[in-house]
This record gives structure tokens, C-alpha cells and sequence, in this order.
């Protein structure tokens, strides 16, 4: 009798035990679900002062900084790795070097920058954007939210609260500029913890009267995300097509998290370990007359399964511009960072 008793007494405690988890997971998901971060379609960024036409050639640079959290010596848990962020002193040393590497660009007409934190854990809480914006003051700044959630993975060491976004940097103040939610998503409940994918569009003045539209983009990553990055492609190739028939001025850069139509695996740097991600952007995605503008000899982005490893570690090609046919190309290249700051190259 006394040991069912036990049995009795411990089936009822392991009841108690679900009972309380479950309730705890409904706490949890209706905090967030109430609380997550549902931006507009499209939202005005404010812009300041007076705008000026630009010059006829320009300089640009896109760069994913990563956070300045995913250096040489680190991988991530999402990605088959094991880490959620650096330790405070590695941070601070991939801070540094992302610094270092914009200001090498500080001659630049515009910078455009993803994955910049504002108060994220994974960063140590450092407010990178305005870092950024204090340091590199000859620049007109524009921030657009699109990582605003508390993840709640890995469930004994959280990546926690996070708030990042894209940055755009120009020498010649824009018009307007706003921020344009990607229509494509997660379902919920895995819509709460993830990315509210987004692009940035900036217009700037020029000599003839037509503008200038440059469009800074995140398109969505990790291999379940397919289907959205092909609505997301959709929805700025509606874009392009618009702002061409106005005769307008497009150049889109970012990180795409897919490869060019067009792009060859064989001309990269045989010191690298390349791979290819399917399915590559469409070849129907260019309207004609339009072209990819990107370094055919070096990657931009690294797996991060492991910390990195030249030869070892997978590399590959995601980041890049789209240019209209009223753009000249001059010339396209890629830095080489050895990844040591982030986990792509400008």
C-alpha cells in the first residue's frame, strides 16, 4: 500500500510538473504575441535638412557586420554550431574591427549596413547604431527596425531580448526615406522569434530631375525560408519595374542570403571552400537590361558551423548589388577580411 502511495504521489507530482510547464508556455507565448513587433507596410523615416543633387559617379559598399558577434572564432547554434554570442573581450575586439573596416570606407558616397544592433544581448547591449552614426558623423545615417523579440533558444542559454536593423549611410542627404515591410513570413508562433524582414529605400537628387533609389536589403535566410525569399523577390522586382518607368535611378545592395542568377562557383578564389545555395536567385528575376554588380574572385559570406577555418570552412556569394540600365557599372570588388570581424565581407 505504502508504495503505491509513492507511485501515487509521484505520477501526481509529474502531473503538477506539466501542468505548471504548460501553463508557463501559454504565459509565455500570449506575452509574446501581445508584446511582438508588427511594423507597418510602409513607415516614414525621418529625414533632416536640406537635400543636394549627387554627383554622376558614386561609391557604395554593403556590408552585414554581424552583429559584430560573429567573428573568425565563433559559430552559432542555429546554424549547426554550438555558440549564442562571444565573450565580452572578444566582442569588444570584433567591435573594434568592424569599426576599423568602415572607416576605410569613410570616403564612400554611401555605406549599407545589416544586422546593427541597438540593445540585443547576443551584443552585449552595445547601441552599435549609434556608435556608428557618433563615429562616422560626415554621413547622413537612416535606421529601419527589423529584429525586435525576445528568443527564448537555446532553452538553457537564451539569445534573449534582440533589437537590430538595417543602416543606410550617404554623404549627400536624401529626400525621403522609408522603411518597407517584406508581405512574406513566418506562420506564428515561430513568426514571434524571428526576423520582421524589411528594405530600406532612400531617394536622393540628381542633376537631371530624376532620383536616385537606393534600396538596402535583408531578404530572409536559413533553408525552410525558400518560399518566403521568392514572395520577397517578387515584391521588390514590383519596385524595380515601377521606378524604371518613371526613368528612375535603382541600385539595390544587400545581403540576399541567395546566389545570383548568374554566378559561378569556379571563378572564386581556390583558397576557399565554396559552396552554392539552391535555389539561386531566378533567371527570370532581371528584367532586361538590368545586371548584378559583385567581385567574380571572392565570397562574402561564411558558414557558421564552425569558427572559421580558410579551406575548411564553406563560403559563398550573397552579397551584392542589383543595378538598372540607366546605372554604369565601373567596377565591383569585394574586401578581403579573412572573416575575422564578421561573418561576410564588404
Amino acid at each position: 500500500m505504502a508504495k503505491r502511495n509513492q507511485f501515487k504521489r509521484f505520477v501526481w507530482l509529474l502531473l503538477k510538473v506539466a501542468i505548471a510547464a504548460i501553463a508557463a508556455g501559454i504565459i509565455f507565448l500570449t506575452w509574446q504575441t501581445k508584446t511582438a513587433y508588427n511594423p507597418e507596410p510602409v513607415e516614414k523615416i525621418l529625414v533632416s535638412g536640406e537635400a543636394t543633387p549627387l554627383p554622376d559617379t558614386l561609391t557604395l559598399t554593403t556590408y552585414n557586420i554581424g552583429y559584430c558577434g560573429l567573428g573568425a572564432g565563433m559559430d552559432f547554434f542555429y546554424e549547426g554550431g554550438t555558440m549564442v554570442r562571444p565573450g565580452k573581450e572578444e566582442f569588444d575586439s570584433y567591435l573594434g574591427g568592424v569599426m576599423k573596416r568602415l572607416a576605410t570606407f569613410e570616403n564612400n558616397d554611401f555605406i549599407l549596413l545589416q544586422e546593427v544592433d541597438t540593445l540585443a544581448k547576443r551584443s552585449w547591449y552595445a547601441n552599435q547604431y549609434r556608435l556608428i552614426k557618433n563615429k562616422f558623423s560626415g554621413f547622413h545615417s537612416f535606421f529601419a527596425l527589423n529584429y525586435k523579440a525576445w528568443v527564448p533558444m537555446p532553452v538553457l542559454q537564451p539569445m534573449g531580448q534582440v533589437r537590430a536593423g538595417l543602416v543606410t549611410m550617404s554623404k549627400t542627404n536624401a529626400t525621403a526615406v522609408e522603411r518597407h515591410a517584406f508581405n512574406a513570413g513566418y506562420s506564428w508562433p515561430m513568426s514571434l522569434f524571428m526576423l520582421k524582414r524589411c528594405f530600406l529605400v532612400s531617394r536622393y537628387k540628381t542633376m537631371n530631375g530624376k532620383e536616385l533609389v537606393l534600396v538596402n536589403t535583408h531578404n530572409s535566410a536559413f533553408g525552410d525560408a525558400a518560399e518566403i525569399r521568392q514572395k520577397e523577390l517578387s515584391q521588390l522586382k514590383l519596385l524595380m519595374k515601377d521606378e524604371s518607368e518613371k526613368g528612375n535611378y535603382v541600385i539595390i545592395g544587400g545581403d540576399w542570403n541567395q546566389n545570383p542568377a548568374v554566378f559561378d562557383s569556379s571563378t572564386i578564389d581556390k583558397n576557399y571552400r565554396v559552396k552554392t545555395i539552391q535555389p539561386p536567385i531566378p533567371d527570370d528575376f532581371l528584367p532586361e537590361g538590368w545586371r548584378y554588380a559583385y567581385d567574380l574572385v571572392l565570397p562574402t559570406n561564411r558558414d557558421l558551423d564552425i569558427p572559421y577555418a580558410e579551406g575548411k570552412t564553406k563560403t559563398t556569394l550573397i552579397d551584392f548589388f542589383i543595378i538598372s540600365p540607366n546605372v554604369e557599372l565601373i567596377s565591383a570588388k569585394t574586401t578581403s577580411t579573412g572573416f575575422q570581424e564578421s561573418d561576410h565581407q564588404p
